[in-house]
């Protein structure tokens, strides 16, 4: 018989137990979806350098793309249950690998504007198919918290390289760069599912009762999205600024947010390796807290450079921390994956409207003091969103745990 040392057995229940399923997720949420989001800063800057833009302009680009991720995501979810995600993925790469290939030769700001949407709409329905591949694992909270500390490595990527090929190459060099990793990111879409998972029911409940509990719970997820994008946004969007208000130089800002992008590690390490020992609640609620802090720190730290770090610090971590654990609530709850697709469209509604709405607030003469109370509203309601959901899935715990029960005692009886 062979032995397994209890330290080899430690390690090995901390990492991916499917690998293949676990890049294709990844590659699809994050490494197509997401790309442009995360490469967002150095597309504003170089954006205005190219087009001569002011602020507003320039993050027009940001808003209709990633309002069209938001909007295709919507359409698209409700039907993973039927669609083959893994054509789906590989049709909606190409539009964005060809509407990213044109922006490198687009030389007018509108018809820009134009090609982003386009962008949008290809990477919407990648985000899409890898949010639904998480109701596809065995173990949703492991799994959503492997794809956060992926997401953090190709976000330190991405601050490493893309701000290198911004300074040499300028907005067209920005659309490369993006162009050649959606074609490295498609490599690994051939191993996603093309179905959710078919797995037999374990309640009694009627259907019509059923679609609208799930109707009810979904709304309340999505909502829990936004509420904790829009907080995050709302922070995010001025952090540079902020830390030039709190004494920092702007290269000082820049080295803190590369170090702060590497932090992002601690946060999805902590997420893998809870999981759901403790169940949904109280990480989630933990998750919750600590995020709505760090950007409440942030926040408040123009006139300290201490709670300017400590917030900054905290801020990625806490993120995909809390993200990890918001997508596996979202996969328990619909085993089809559609709940769990649409959160990107309510991700991106928040990232869309947190520039708008802080800087609505800043403008109107209540500064980031007032930003700050927006962060803590909308921590609040991120709590109040996801109390209903979290009570279905422990409900629904409850319901197989029964089950289950009542199966070993048929077994049992048939046995004496």
């Amino acid at each position: 018989m062979q032995t397994i040392s209890p330290r080899t057995t430690t390690l090995k229940s901390y990492l991916p137990d499917d690998w293949p399923l676990l890049m294709s997720a990844f590659s699809a949420a994050y490494g197509i979806g997401l790309l442009s989001l995360l490469s967002l800063p150095f597309l504003i800057g170089t954006a205005m350098a190219s087009f001569s833009l002011n602020e507003a302009q320039a993050g027009l680009l940001g808003t209709v793309e990633f309002a069209s991720v938001m909007v295709i995501s919507l359409i698209v979810a409700p039907l993973m249950g039927k669609l083959d995600r893994r054509k789906l993925a590989y049709t909606g790469a190409l539009v964005a690998l060809l509407a990213n290939v044109l922006s490198i030769f687009t030389p007018s700001y509108y018809l820009l504007l134009l090609v982003r949407i386009i962008a949008g709409i290809g990477a919407g329905m990648v985000m899409a198919c890898g949010n639904a591949t998480v109701s596809n694992a065995k173990d949703p909270e492991r799994f959503a918290g492997h794809m956060s500390v992926l997401a953090v490595f190709l976000m330190i990527f991405i601050m490493f390289v893309f701000s290198r090929v911004s300074e040499a190459w300028g907005l067209a060099g920005i659309y490369s760069a993006i162009s050649m990793t959606i074609i490295f990111m498609g490599l690994f879409l051939r191993n996603m599912p093309r179905h959710a998972l078919q797995k037999g029911e374990t309640s009694d409940t009627p259907t019509n009762l059923k679609h609208t509990a799930l109707k009810i719970t979904g709304l309340l997820m999505l909502g829990a999205f936004f509420a904790f994008s829009l907080r995050d946004t709302m922070a995010w969007a001025f952090v540079e600024r902020i830390g030039v208000e709190a004494g920092f130089t702007g290269e000082q800002v820049g080295n803190l947010l590369s170090i702060q992008a590497m932090s992002g590690l601690i946060g999805p390490i902590i997420a893998t390796i809870i999981g759901s020992r403790f169940g949904l609640k109280w990480p989630i609620m933990a998750g919750i807290f600590v995020s709505g802090l760090a950007t409440y720190l942030v926040s408040a730290s123009t006139d300290s450079k201490l709670l300017y770090i400590v917030g900054v610090m905290l801020m990625p971590g806490s993120y995909f921390y809390t993200l990890a654990y918001l997508t596996s609530l979202a996969a328990e709850l619909d085993e089809q994956g559609r709940i769990v697709a649409a959160s990107g469209s309510a991700l991106m509604a928040g990232i869309a409207l947190g520039p708008a709405i802080g800087g609505g607030l800043i403008v109107s003469g209540g500064g980031y003091g007032m930003v700050g109370i927006a962060i803590i509203a909308c921590a609040l309601m991120t709590l109040i969103f996801v109390l209903v959901p979290m009570r279905s899935v422990q409900k629904k715990y409850l319901i197989c745990r029964a089950t289950q029960e009542d199966l070993n005692l048929s077994v049992e009886s048939a046995a004496s």
